[in-house]
């Protein structure tokens, strides 16, 4: 985002207001989900860092608080605060190092008033309990302890003590004790240890002097070790000192908002000291509290949890128990009053409610969208229950019968309908689970006797090696495969496409990304609540994509040339945890050709703003001639014999000459002029990844880069088998052609664009070289590998893949952010599953509109967090639409189209018109034809309490935010309902917390 929109700088300034006029030291951020809180965020460090420049202050902190490591690595970059600190250096008890480390750096090295931001996660900072730490934090921890005087000669004592058999130990030591020494000096070492020793009240030196001395339980050695974490913790909270601290989605670690009696609680409370004046807080959630407690919820639980959440964080924002207890009794009267109006007279109502709403608006902020109808949720429909639906029930609870006469001692339990109902072939993904388990060890490596059919419950090794048809054996997964692929396998073609057709694409190019299927074609995020589904979808999903492309090729459906056609061939393996990952490739397109050159000359035959929206091959027509002509003015070129067809050298050569070079590979005589010079030359002019890449970015390098990561991906054993298919061809010699053509087919210098626009850069070089992922594969037990018969079957991933990973480590944290980038580029994956751990505070909008609730969440919350992650800033809808409606007639960059868009729709909206939604009812019949939605996809299974379950969770999405912060709220909707209320009243009762709204009410826009 170039620019802050209207709504965020009015907020921005609405939450700076309240910083530095109204004294206010905690403000809770609520914007709907995708509205750009974190951008908001920005905002407001932007103008506190500046009031503090102002104040004179020698040194500006931002903490930056998330609930996990993937959160903290998008947004760090979006928060643009200098001299940022890794989420690897996250460790509270080692922070203290950090700071001293990074500011005698910062302070060498920067002009002016100094800067950093320090990322923090509960789990890893505020937590010390159950386990003995990371080795680094010992590692540290042994550093400072060994250089005082209570630990003299006990070094090697206290080494092995903390070492806790870590391998690595003696070169972490090493590694702290050179960073003490030379990047923080003695003044660190002295200041760190006497406050240290000021902490120790009891007898913490002594205890753990007398245990390492000696062999102790697990036990105690964690417990000393968690105490010591403690202490260098605090030490870190004071030295922190943050100006600025941000709790991003904080109600999944609300509970450091508590006041309890334990280690967490006590260090918060130093965090949170409301005695530290000069820190601002911001806290940023769009659901904050349990948005809605049913009558059945109250009756059950005894409690009314939406009323005791939000009155919790409300006492944490107005931090004194004077301003709370003011808020409390405001509330409590717009509650009572609330309840006992009558319609006749709603001036009374209208007070209290403004009186509550300006109290509450002291503390908090919140937009939302209005209702747009971008939703689509034609697709919310019961699916057929397939036979095998049946059949693996009855298969597993045989199965578990069996092995319980068999071994009556073995307790196994029974099968869960829901996981019937989510996955097929269970036994092959429910890894991790304990009935697998349970069932794995009762078998004890062989099928009883007696067990009959398990086909539903298991792959079979065979059918897969041979890539035979395999039944998806699960009404959703059956949904889901028709879905995508179509009823009849194939039949729209989708398994053919490498990268999101250009929502604006520059010509008309015919064929496979033309269809209508191919121009609606969206990205699919699919949750699920259950960690095998993401294993299932992508395992199944990216075996059928395979099965439509290499499987043809393997039963002799496309012309050979002779060889044995084999696409995956091992490359390379490397261990990651019990399994093994494998990386594939193949060499059809060697480094450094055609494809990875940027040819100044031949980027300038084709500008897509003069040939827009003709046919591709009226402008090859043209780019043709030029080519031509340009080797008729060439005396070198033009003296060449022409001669055969497939050269890349020679290509690769001639284009070299025409930029003015000397070639890199030929000598003078080898050089000749392919017949098909022409044709191939015009292709890499139009639609080569290098070539498009500098028209883009003017940038050699760039362009190389780029170039590298897409011969990498047509390197691919599944992406050739895509090219091979689609040219009915298997020929290596003159693959590059067939590439070079597909790219002009797909339009790839519009996907390009739009892929930078989505970046906010026309540099897209280190982006798609971390977006196009290596083939991976996941570990399944088969038919045979669960009899005892071999090991585990290798199942690609690649069309689709899971994001489940809940560790947080260096690989973990770098993988998931591929992921991420990868599912946010126009390439593969197509689809991403996930659980809880890609629903909140992650983005995943860049090329997707469909998103799949395999299992519907437990409240609206979850609802609304889930579609959060699709529906936001310039989503794929949004671009699509604003493409459809103004991009047409003529060439416009997407800044120009979201400029005529906005000019022509905004009116009196906020910047969320055109950037978030539309005013659909302001646009013609025709236009809203045109229009893309985001689809919400919810396969149901008839009969079941599903579509209740979803029923109930619309309505109580809709209808939650009227009754903010009220205690049995269902009751009150009633009451509402009966007095007939008009929906100017309703809309008048609903809190309006909005900044944008408020300014341009009191004519301030």
């Amino acid at each position: 985002m170039s620019r802050y929109k209207d709504f965020q700088e009015a907020t921005a300034r609405r939450i700076f207001q309240l910083y530095k006029d109204e004294h206010r030291r905690r403000v809770l951020l609520a914007d709907e989900v995708g509205l750009g809180k974190t951008f908001v965020a920005r905002r407001v460090i932007d103008l506190v860092r500046e009031w503090h420049k102002e104040m004179g202050d020698n040194f500006f902190r931002v903490v930056y608080i998330c609930s996990n490591a993937n959160i903290a690595g998008q947004n760090l970059k979006k928060l643009k605060v200098g001299n940022p600190m890794s989420i690897s250096e996250s460790r509270l008890s080692m922070q203290h190092l950090y700071i001293e480390q990074k500011s005698k750096e910062i302070i060498d090295r920067v002009q002016g008033m100094p800067e950093t931001i320090i990322p923090l996660t509960p789990s890893t900072s505020f937590r010390f309990y159950s386990t003995q730490g990371t080795a680094n934090e010992r590692a540290l921890m042994f550093d400072l302890l060994k250089r005082m005087p209570e630990f003299m000669g006990l070094s090697d004592e206290l080494s092995r003590f903390l070492s806790c058999g870590v391998k690595n130990w003696e070169w972490l030591a090493a590694t702290y004790d050179n960073i003490i020494q030379t990047k923080c000096g003695p003044d660190y070492v002295a200041n760190t240890t006497s406050e240290l020793r000021k902490k120790c009240t009891g007898n913490e030196m002594a205890r753990l002097a007398a245990l390492a001395r000696t062999e102790c339980s697990w036990r105690d050695k964690a417990a000393i070790i968690n105490t010591f974490r403690r202490l260098f913790a605090e030490i870190s909270v004071d030295k922190l000192d943050p100006d600025f601290v941000i709790m991003d989605e904080f109600q999944r670690f609300s509970s450091l908002l508590e006041q309890g009696e334990d280690e967490q609680s006590m260090l918060t409370r130093r965090f949170f000291d409301p005695t530290h004046t000069n820190t601002k807080i911001l806290l940023l959630s769009a659901t904050p509290y349990k948005p809605y407690t049913t009558l059945e919820e109250l009756n059950a639980e005894g409690r009314d949890e939406h009323r005791e959440d939000f009155m919790k964080i409300m006492n944490f924002l107005f931090v004194t128990k004077e301003d709370a207890d003011r808020f409390a009794r405001i509330w409590q009267h717009w509650s009572d009053t609330l309840k006992c109006s009558e319609v006749k007279d709603i001036a009374p109502l209208m007070e209290a409610k403004d009186e509550a709403q300006d109290e509450l608006y002291r503390v908090m902020c919140r937009s939302e969208r209005f209702n747009t109808g971008i939703i689509d949720d034609s697709n919310v429909k019961d699916i057929p229950i397939t036979v095998k639906d049946i059949t693996s029930y009855a298969e597993c609870q045989n199965l578990i019968r069996v092995l319980s006469e068999a071994k009556p001692g073995k307790k196994i339990g029974n099968v869960p309908i829901e996981y019937v109902k989510s996955s097929p072939y269970l036994l092959s993904f429910m890894d991790r689970y304990e009935l697998k388990r349970h069932i794995a060890d009762a078998m004890g490596g062989s099928l009883p006797v007696g067990v009959g059919k398990v086909s539903s419950l298991l792959l079979s090794r065979s059918a897969i090696n041979l890539y035979k048809q395999i039944d998806p054996a699960n009404g959703k997964l059956k949904f889901l495969h028709d879905f995508v692929f179509g009823e009849k396998n194939r039949e729209n073609k989708n398994h053919l496409l490498l990268w999101v057709p250009a929502s604006n694409p520059y010509y008309k190019a015919g064929g496979l990304f033309d269809t209508e299927s191919a121009r609606d074609f969206s990205k699919i995020l699919l949750f699920s609540a259950w960690e095998m589904v993401p294993r299932m979808v992508s395992v199944m999903m990216s075996y059928y994509a395979e099965l439509y492309t290499i499987g043809q090729v393997k039963n002799g459906k496309l012309r050979n040339d002779g060889q044995q056609i084999r696409y995956f061939s091992y490359q390379e393996s490397e261990e990651e945890g019990n399994g093994r990952k494998r990386r594939y490739g193949t060499n059809r397109l060697r480094k450094n050709g055609p494809l990875d050159y940027p040819c100044h000359t031949l980027a300038s035959f084709y500008d897509p703003r003069e040939c827009f929206g003709q046919r591709l091959r009226e402008i090859k027509r043209s780019v043709a001639a030029k080519v031509r002509t340009a080797i008729a003015q060439n005396d070198r070129l033009s003296a060449l014999p022409r001669r055969g067809r497939q050269s890349a050298r020679c290509i690769l050569a001639i284009m070299e000459l025409l930029d003015g070079h000397e070639p890199s590979e030929m000598q003078e005589g080898e050089l000749y002029m392919p017949d098909n010079a022409d044709e191939v030359l015009t292709d890499i002019a139009i639609a080569s990844p290098a070539v498009c890449a500098y028209r883009q970015s003017r940038d050699n390098e760039d362009a190389r880069q780029v170039a590298a990561a897409m011969v990498r991906l047509f390197n691919k054993p599944e992406c050739a088998a895509v090219v091979d298919l689609v040219y009915n061809k298997r020929n290596d010699d003159d693959y590059y052609e067939s590439v070079l053509d597909y790219c002009a087919q797909g339009n790839l210098q519009a996907v390009l664009d739009e892929y930078a626009h989505t970046l906010d850069t026309n540099k897209i070089g280190s982006a798609i070289v971390d977006a196009i992922l290596p083939t991976t594969s996941l570990r399944i037990d088969t038919s045979e590998s669960l009899a005892g018969q071999g090991e585990k079957a290798n199942m690609h991933c690649h069309f689709a893949i899971p994001f489940i990973d809940k560790a947080v480590t260096d690989k973990s944290v770098i993988r998931t952010k591929n992921i991420r980038e990868a599912f946010n580029s126009p390439f593969r994956p197509f689809i991403l599953s996930t659980t809880s751990v890609g629903q909140e505070g992650l983005d995943f909008h860049c090329y997707s509109s469909r998103i799949v609730h395999w299992n519907l969440p437990s409240n609206p919350v979850d609802l609304e967090q889930r579609e959060g992650r699709i529906n936001r800033f310039e989503c794929l809808a949004i671009r699509r639409n604003v493409a459809r409606l103004y991009g047409t007639d003529a060439y416009h960059t997407w800044d120009e189209l979201f400029n005529i868009a906005k000019a022509t729709l905004k009116g009196n909206h906020s910047d969320l018109v055109p950037y978030w939604c539309l005013p659909i009812g302001d646009l013609t019949d025709e236009q809203r034809g045109k229009l893309a939605y985001i689809e919400r996809i919810v396969p149901l299974y008839p009969f079941s309490r599903d579509r209740y379950k979803y029923e109930h969770l619309i309505k109580v999405l809709s209808l939650y935010r009227m009754t903010l912060g009220q205690p049995r709220q269902e009751e009150l909707l009633e009451l509402l309902k009966a007095m007939e209320l008009s929906e100017e009243q309703l809309k008048r009762l609903t809190m309006n917390l909005c900044p944008f709204h408020k300014v341009k009410q009191n004519n301030e826009y």
